[in-house]
């Protein structure tokens, strides 16, 4: 396989089996690319991923109910999680400079298990998608305000033609369950 050179460091997470089997033949012959067959948590341990079939993007730690769509969610597989401070610290990771994070409604779960990274304000960025999985986990726009005022970081909303949206403080109009791209970034010292 011919060898890629990625100009920065880059872990990847996939939890299920098969789709980390998709990401690795993506990921061949890239160098400074680390792929784990794990996913990120609150705490380490073993969950259910919940799917529509192999694969899929839609796979979930919750059984999400998308009859609506003609989704039957009913395949599910056995998966390991860690939390993102065990690794780092395993991996003696100082900084993050981009936390991009796509897990299905599952971001604050994440980003708990980060905890001592935000709070030593060792993440940068952060990217999270918000939007109908939002919906079966039950989580909104108001508690990644909160969370991410907790470690001086602000929100700003990507929008579909790539502006970036400041958000200033929350505003219940905030809560669309449409599909909209999030980044939260350290606060500028003054």
């Amino acid at each position: 396989a011919e060898t890629r050179e990625v100009p920065i460091r880059v872990h990847c997470f996939e939890p299920s089996k098969s789709a980390y089997a998709i990401l690795a033949k993506c990921a061949d012959g890239l160098t400074r690319v680390t792929l784990n067959n794990i996913g990120l948590g609150r705490e380490a341990g073993e969950r259910l991923l919940f799917t529509d079939k192999p694969g899929s993007g839609l796979a979930s730690l919750t059984k999400r109910r998308l009859d609506h769509f003609g989704v039957d969610f009913s395949g599910s597989e056995t998966v390991t999680l860690d939390t993102l401070d065990n690794y780092c610290s395993l991996h003696e990771i100082t900084h993050i400079d981009l936390l991009k994070i796509d897990v299905e409604g599952h971001e604050l779960e994440v980003l708990a298990g980060g905890a001592r990274m935000l709070r030593e304000k060792a993440i940068r960025f952060v990217s999270f998608e918000f939007g109908g999985c939002n919906i079966d986990t039950r989580t909104y726009v108001q508690d990644f305000f909160y969370l991410f005022g907790d470690y001086d970081m602000r929100l700003a909303r990507i929008t579909p033609g790539g502006f970036w949206l400041e958000m200033g403080h929350y505003k219940e109009v905030y809560e669309q369950f449409r599909t909209t791209n999030f980044v939260a970034y350290l606060a500028p010292v003054k």
